[in-house]
């Protein structure tokens, strides 16, 4: 992400932490609070899709940026990522519905 971070400012590093890192505390309150075990693998899931779907909606926009701003190779490497990102999500839905859900509800 390296020659992303220079064509846009927005995408320091230190622009996502503050949220990123609320989610984290978020998540790490919740696994202090879950005694069971399979309670927890669902909490976990749900604290992983957080973090996806922020990066999703700033990849996102961040597409929308390159694109206004003629910066079409920079465009095309977001889009990478953000279709990386996306299947990650997709992939924890299909963990948490196959299977984590069902032993949590139990």
């Amino acid at each position: 992400m390296s020659p992303v971070r220079h064509q846009f400012s927005a995408c320091e590093k230190d622009a996502f932490a503050p949220a990123i890192d609320g989610i984290i505390k978020e998540a790490d309150e919740i696994v202090g609070e879950v005694a069971d075990k399979k309670v927890l693998d669902a909490a976990l899931i749900t604290a992983a899709q957080a973090v996806e779907h922020y990066e999703i909606t700033r990849y996102g926009t961040l597409i929308a940026w390159a694109e206004q701003t003629g910066k079409d190779a920079v465009a095309k490497l977001l889009i990478t990522t953000l279709t990386e990102e996306k299947a990650a999500d997709n992939k924890l839905t299909t963990i948490a519905e196959r299977k984590v859900n069902q032993k949590a509800a139990r």
